[in-house]
C-alpha cells in the first residue's frame, strides 16, 4: 500500500498571515475614508449655511417691503423663523439650529450677512457667502446671532 502525501491547501500560519495583512489594510483605509466623510459633512453644512444666507436675504427684503425692517438696522433671523416662514427647508426636526445676522450699512446700500449653523455634530460660521469652517462638536449653533 502506497500512501500519497497530499499537501494541497494552506497552512494555518499562512491563513493567519493573510488575515493580519488584510486587517492592517482595512484599518489604514477606514481611517482615511472616515476623515473624508467628516470633511464632506462639514462642506455640506457650509453649503447649507450659504442657503441660509439666501433665505435671510429674501426674508430681509420681504420685511423691508412690508415695513417691518427699515433697511438700515441690524436684524437677526433664527433658522426656526426662516423655516416656519418657508424661506428655509431644514429645521430642528432635521437636527439643524442656527441664525443669520443681517447688518446693513448706515445708508442701507451694503448689507453683510453672517451665519451660524449646526447639525448637532459640526458647527459652521461664515459671512456673506464665504465660509469659515469651525469644526467644533457643539450640540447647536447659537440662535441669537452668536451674541
Amino acid at each position: 500500500m502506497n500512501i500519497k502525501n497530499n499537501k494541497k491547501g494552506f497552512t494555518l500560519v499562512e491563513l493567519l498571515a493573510v488575515i493580519v495583512i488584510l486587517a492592517v489594510i482595512i484599518l489604514i483605509a477606514s481611517s482615511s475614508v472616515l476623515s473624508q466623510m467628516d470633511k464632506a459633512r462639514k462642506n455640506a453644512l457650509a453649503i447649507e449655511g450659504n442657503t441660509l444666507i439666501n433665505s435671510a436675504k429674501n426674508a430681509f427684503q420681504t420685511d423691508i417691503l412690508n415695513g417691518v425692517a427699515t433697511g438700515t438696522e441690524e436684524k437677526c433671523y433664527s433658522l426656526n423663523f426662516l423655516n416656519s416662514e418657508g424661506y428655509f427647508s431644514k429645521g430642528e426636526k432635521d437636527g439643524y439650529t442656527g441664525s443669520v445676522l443681517v447688518s446693513p450699512s448706515s445708508d442701507g446700500k451694503i448689507v453683510t450677512y453672517k451665519f451660524w449653523i449646526s447639525n448637532g455634530s459640526f458647527r459652521v460660521t461664515g459671512e456673506t457667502g464665504t465660509t469659515g469652517k469651525d469644526a467644533t462638536t457643539e450640540s447647536n449653533a447659537s440662535n441669537n446671532c452668536g451674541r
